[in-house]
C-alpha cells in the first residue's frame, strides 16, 4: 500500500499523476490524498488504477471557513496588477482573522490527513513538499512507513512565502532526516539542499510531460496556427512569473498575441485583466482557463513560442527548472526564457531559443520579434524536436521506480532491526 500526498486538487498536478502511476506499475494499491476546491468537489474517485481521495471541511462551519480563506488569494511580492487588488486594502483586523483561519484549516487537514494514513497503514508515503511532511512523520512513528520527501522547489526561500524562515529551515532539517529518500525537481535545488542541511544530494526528478502517442514523436511535424505570432504562457498565474511584463510587452511587439494559458486567484486575475484593458489589449491578449495535462501539449502546439519569464524574486525561482521548459520542448516551441541558472542553461544546452531579463519589457518584446521571425523560429522548432527526442519521462519513472525501491529496502532494513 502507497500513500501520495499533496495539497491540491491534483487534477492539474501532473507531477503527483505520474507518481501514482509509478506506483501502480509497481504492484503497490495507491491512493493519492488531496484536497477539494471549488471545481473539484468530489471527494473519492477512481482512475489510472489509483484511489483519488480529495480531504475536505467535516461540517457546515469547515465548509464556511474554508470558502472564506479560499474565495481571495493576496498576490504578495514581485510585480503588481496594474491595479492593487482590494484584498491587499484588508483592514489588519481582518487580515489577523484570515490567517488564523487558515491555520484553523491547515490543522484540520492535518488531522484528517493523518486519520487517514492511520486507517490505510501504508507501506509508503510520498510527500509532495513541506505543507504534507508532518504527515510522512506521523505515518513514520506511526506504521513505521517508508518516507519520500519530494521537494518541489525550496519551501523556505519560495515566492509569496508568509511563514518565519527559520521555523521552515528547522523543520525541514528534521523532515530531510525524517525521510528514508528525498528528492526534488531541479539540480541546483539538490546542491542547495545539500548544502544546507548537510544530506549527500536528493535525487532529481525531473518534471518531463509524459508522450501522448509514440507514433509521433513530441515535438515532431508540428508547426503554429494562423500567423504563427502568438506567443503562450502555461502554469499558475501568479506574481514573480513575468505575466505583468509580458502583457506590457505586448504593447509594444507589433502584432503578437498572447496567450495565457493557467489558474489564478480572482483578485490576481482581475487585476490581469484590468491590466490589459489600460493597455487596450483586448484583442490581443487572452487569459484562457487550465487544461488536464494529458491535453496540455496539443494545446500549446499551435503556438509561435513559449514563455518561461520567472522572477528572480526568491531563491526558489532563480533556481528553478520548471515544468514549462519542458513542455514547451515536447510541443516543439521555441521558448524566450529568463536570464536565470537552470532555464539558460536549459535553452542554451538544447538551442531552443534565447534568454533575457524577465522584468524588461523591451527586452521581452525584442525576443519575442527575434524568435517568431519565420527563418528563426523554424530553426528553433527543428531543434525542439531534437530535444524532444531525449527529453522522456520513461527515464525519470526508472530513477522514480529507483527511489521507491530504495526507501522500501530501508524500511525493510530498519524492520529487520528492530
Amino acid at each position: 500500500m502507497a500513500v501520495v500526498l499533496v495539497r491540491n486538487a491534483v487534477d492539474h498536478d501532473s507531477r503527483v499523476l505520474r507518481e501514482a502511476r509509478t506506483l501502480v506499475a509497481l504492484g503497490l494499491q495507491t491512493t493519492v490524498l488531496g484536497v477539494v476546491s471549488f471545481t473539484q468537489a468530489q471527494q473519492v474517485s477512481e482512475q489510472d488504477g489509483f484511489t483519488l481521495r480529495r480531504i475536505g471541511p467535516a461540517s457546515r462551519l469547515g465548509w464556511a471557513v474554508y470558502r472564506e480563506i479560499s474565495r481571495l488569494r493576496p498576490g504578495r511580492g514581485g510585480s503588481a496588477p496594474a491595479t492593487p487588488p482590494r484584498q491587499g486594502r484588508m483592514g489588519p483586523g481582518r487580515a489577523v482573522a484570515r490567517r488564523l483561519l487558515r491555520w484553523l484549516s491547515t490543522l484540520a487537514y492535518y488531522v484528517r490527513a493523518i486519520a487517514a494514513v492511520r486507517a490505510l497503514r501504508p507501506d509508503l508515503v510520498h510527500c509532495n513538499d513541506y505543507n504534507t511532511m508532518w504527515i510522512g512523520v506521523a505515518a513514520r512513528l506511526m506504521h513505521g512507513s517508508a518516507v519520500v520527501y519530494d521537494s518541489h522547489e525550496l519551501w523556505a526561500d519560495r515566492n509569496l512565502r508568509s511563514e518565519p524562515r527559520r521555523w521552515l529551515v528547522a523543520c525541514e532539517g528534521l523532515f530531510v532526516r525524517v525521510a528514508d529518500r528525498v528528492v526534488t525537481t531541479s539540480p541546483a535545488y539538490a546542491e542547495e539542499l545539500a548544502r544546507r542541511y548537510r544530506i549527500p544530494a536528493p535525487v532529481v526528478v525531473r518534471n518531463i510531460p509524459e508522450r501522448a502517442a509514440e507514433s509521433e514523436p513530441s515535438g515532431a511535424s508540428r508547426t503554429p496556427d494562423g500567423d504563427g505570432r502568438t506567443a503562450i504562457y502555461v502554469g499558475g498565474l501568479q506574481p514573480g512569473r513575468g505575466i505583468e511584463q509580458s502583457i506590457r510587452a505586448i504593447a509594444i511587439a507589433p502584432g503578437v498575441r498572447l496567450r495565457l494559458l493557467g489558474p489564478a486567484a480572482p483578485e490576481y486575475r482581475a487585476g490581469l485583466e484590468e491590466l490589459v484593458r489600460s493597455l487596450s489589449l483586448e484583442d490581443r491578449v487572452e487569459l484562457a482557463e487550465p487544461v488536464p495535462p494529458r491535453e496540455l501539449l496539443d494545446a500549446v502546439s499551435g503556438a509561435g513560442v513559449g514563455l518561461a519569464l520567472i522572477e528572480p524574486v526568491c531563491l526558489s525561482y532563480r533556481l528553478t527548472l520548471p515544468n514549462k521548459l519542458f513542455e514547451y520542448a515536447l510541443a516543439g516551441l521555441p521558448i524566450l526564457g529568463s536570464d536565470l541558472p537552470m532555464i539558460a542553461r536549459f535553452v542554451d544546452e538544447h538551442g531552443l531559443g534565447a534568454t533575457v531579463d524577465p522584468g524588461d519589457p523591451a527586452a521581452i518584446a525584442a525576443g519575442l520579434g527575434d524568435l517568431l521571425e519565420p527563418r528563426r523560429n523554424a530553426e528553433h522548432r527543428r531543434a525542439a524536436a531534437e530535444a524532444a527526442a531525449v527529453l522522456d519521462w520513461a527515464q525519470e519513472r526508472e530513477i522514480l521506480s529507483g527511489v521507491y525501491r530504495d526507501a522500501l529496502a530501508v524500511r525493510g532494513d530498519r524492520g529487520a532491526d528492530s
